[in-house]
């Protein structure tokens, strides 16, 4: 039996089509999720059929303009994306992702999924610092949305169900959506105020630390070395340290 999700959010980025939104919401009813937000509306080119029994996640889904402020109370957050390449790169499989979510049970973590028709843009994207991709057939590797959002469903219930299985959950002592935000900020600043950063970069370095910081999950130990490193570079740089409690 699927335990109760709550703490996992699926996002759908303006839905086009009412029946996937529908499908949406009966497939996190099957494996225990129940809270969906959606960043614009919910369409109303089909009916919500797909929903059936599952109608209250539709009654209590949570609007939001955009992207940003859906995410803006999360913890941490991946996207799913078809798209790979070399700006574009793919943090981790379905497993993967599985477990990493498994990993932080005390964390609020979103599953952010684009439109049908074009997915994210590049701004979306730099909003979600980790991003899963599903390996399917590199000829036609679009994925349609509910089918998407039951396979990471899967995934997820099914991690959960074998590490019950193999002896109970294991816990990665992580700061909080909050705290990596503060300390990715004084990273950035102390950068800038010493001169790090040239006039034409090739790397975008605020994403490049978000994707780091996410992938490391550091705790409060971890944050508090990187908070004295890399206040030592601004007071080698500038000659003094720099506050960190107003971050």
């Amino acid at each position: 039996m699927p335990v109760s999700n709550s703490r996992i959010i699926f996002i759908l980025v303006e839905p086009i089509y009412a029946g996937n939104v529908g499908a949406v919401a009966r497939i996190m009813n099957n494996f225990c999720f129940d809270e969906l937000r959606i960043v614009g509306s919910i369409p109303h080119k089909n009916d919500f059929y797909l929903a059936m029994h599952s109608e209250h996640l539709l009654d209590n889904a949570r609007l939001y303009p955009d992207l940003a402020a859906a995410t803006s109370d999360l913890d941490r957050v991946i996207a799913f994306s078809r798209r790979l390449g070399k700006n574009k790169p793919i943090d981790m499989s379905p497993m993967q992702m599985a477990a990493y979510v498994h990993d932080l049970p005390q964390l609020k973590i979103g599953l952010v999924f684009g439109r049908e028709t074009y997915g994210l843009t590049d701004g979306e994207a730099d909003l979600c610092p980790l991003r899963c991709h599903f390996n399917a057939n590199p000829d036609f590797p679009s994925i349609n949305l509910a089918q998407a959002v039951a396979l990471a469903s899967y995934e997820i219930a099914s991690f959960q169900q074998r590490n019950q299985e193999l002896g109970g959950q294991r816990k990665v002592d992580a700061v909080s959506g909050d705290e990596l935000n503060k300390i990715h900020q004084y990273m950035i600043d102390v950068m800038s105020g010493i001169g790090y950063f040239k006039s034409h970069e090739t790397t975008n370095w605020d994403v490049f630390l978000k994707k780091l910081l996410a992938q490391l999950n550091p705790n409060k130990e971890t944050v508090y070395r990187l908070r004295q490193m890399f206040n030592r570079f601004h007071v080698l740089v500038k000659g003094k340290g720099k506050g960190y409690d107003s971050q």
